[in-house]
């Protein structure tokens, strides 16, 4: 019984981590929208919000965009909220 379930969280643990690498980029705008959402608008579409985001780098100068949408994601990875506040505006500020 103990090595089924062992398999099974191995197996959704292998394929979120593959998801997440099949993802890539917009994971960085989810990380980016989850902090919105936990740190400053509790009702925030995190959703909607990575949509915009991605729109936003498909715009113009998409490797720019892309950088600045990593340079934030890296920034607010792990940070509390007052620490995202203190640290992360230059990095996320003009992301939509």
């Amino acid at each position: 019984m103990m090595a089924g379930m062992t398999y099974r969280i191995l197996r959704l643990t292998t394929l979120l981590a593959l998801g997440s690498l099949v993802a890539g980029c917009s994971s960085n705008a989810d990380a980016i929208c989850d902090m919105r959402q936990q740190c400053f608008n509790d009702d925030l579409d995190t959703g909607a919000c990575a949509k915009d985001i991605e729109d936003w780098r498909e715009e113009e100068d998409e490797e720019d965009r892309q950088q600045r949408i990593d340079e934030c994601a890296e920034c607010v990875d792990g940070r509390s909220c007052a620490q995202v506040l203190e640290s992360c505006i230059n990095d996320c500020f003009g992301i939509p």
